[in-house]
């Protein structure tokens, strides 16, 4: 089992499609992990970057130039004496 106390941080990263693969390599080689999504951005910037504070920009930027921020940070734990072993079989 991954505890707070016994864990290390391999991977964090917006990029869905790495972690998945750093997820499929890690289980390939038999190797436990723990996965933690968090949110990027703050209840305020949310809703900036939605369109409700486009007023805010003064008509210059559209919330569209905002769109495409990720909005997630995905987090892959190891447990600590598997680390090296990991960041070698996920080439990081």
């Amino acid at each position: 089992m991954i505890t707070i106390l016994n864990r290390a941080r391999l991977l964090a990263d917006s990029d869905s499609e790495e972690a998945a693969r750093v997820k499929e390599t890690l289980k390939a080689a038999g190797i436990s992990y723990d996965v933690r999504t968090v949110q990027n951005h703050t209840a305020l910037g949310k809703a900036i970057h939605s369109g409700v504070g486009v007023g805010v920009y003064g008509g210059g930027m559209s919330a569209s130039s905002f769109s495409d921020q990720s909005t997630y940070i995905y987090m892959i734990y190891v447990r600590r004496k598997d680390l090296e072993k990991a960041k070698e079989v996920c080439h990081l």
